[in-house]
């Protein structure tokens, strides 16, 4: 099993970063332990980039014969046209949602890069959206290698149960082939059951956990 990060390389990490810019402070808990304070807890869940393959292989599967797949398009966010659309959807898809996150803004939507970050159309509109991240593989200190990180994944709550996450997850599967990394990895807060459970599916496990 892949090592843990440590903690320096832990919060250096682009989808860390990210997801402290997006924490909301209002309704903060707090939780102790022995090294630090801290206000939320994310399960870190992983698998091989091989096991990664294989469940890609079982979902196209899945979507093949539903009846959404040939209508919803998945292509690369575009920030010049998509903007307003994009903070909307994002909004949307986590206000149901109990993780720790604020409103997005018009200034926070220029920290998501293009290239890795994708959206699900259909019916003409942003119905879902997943942003990914590549990083380091450290293994007993040292660099071995490189990491798909899903940093994020959300679907307007009035299209849900259309498979579009499933075909979110095989666009970001095509998109870590073309960047040969070598595991992938998903961090999803401790609260959100549907989340885990969805990550669990694909046969991600968890194998550990951060604060932030």
């Amino acid at each position: 099993m892949p090592s843990q990060p440590t903690s320096s390389n832990q919060d250096e990490r682009k989808s860390v970063k990210l997801r402290r810019l997006f924490l909301r402070e209002d309704t903060a808990k707090t939780i102790s332990t022995e090294l630090q304070k801290e206000k939320y807890k994310f399960i870190v869940m992983k698998m091989t980039f091989d096991q990664g393959l294989e469940a890609i292989e079982n979902i196209k599967k899945i979507i093949r014969d539903d009846e959404y797949h040939s209508i919803i398009e998945i292509r690369n966010l575009k920030l010049d046209t998509d903007s307003e659309e994009f903070i909307r959807l994002y909004n949307r898809s986590f206000i149901t949602a109990p993780d720790p996150y604020r409103s997005l803004t018009y200034e926070d939507v220029t920290l998501f890069n293009e290239e890795s970050t994708f959206v699900a159309k259909l019916y003409g509109r942003l119905v879902g959206f997943i942003f990914l991240t590549i990083e380091p593989l450290i293994k007993f200190d040292k660099e071995i290698g490189h990491q798909g990180v899903i940093a994020g994944i959300g679907v307007d709550p009035r299209y849900r149960r259309r498979k579009i996450a499933f075909s979110l997850a095989v666009r970001a599967a095509e998109y870590f082939i073309q960047n040969s990394v070598d595991e992938l990895i998903c961090e999803v807060f401790e609260e959100n059951e549907v989340s885990i459970n969805f990550i669990r599916s694909f046969g991600f496990q968890p194998t550990g956990e951060f604060y932030l």
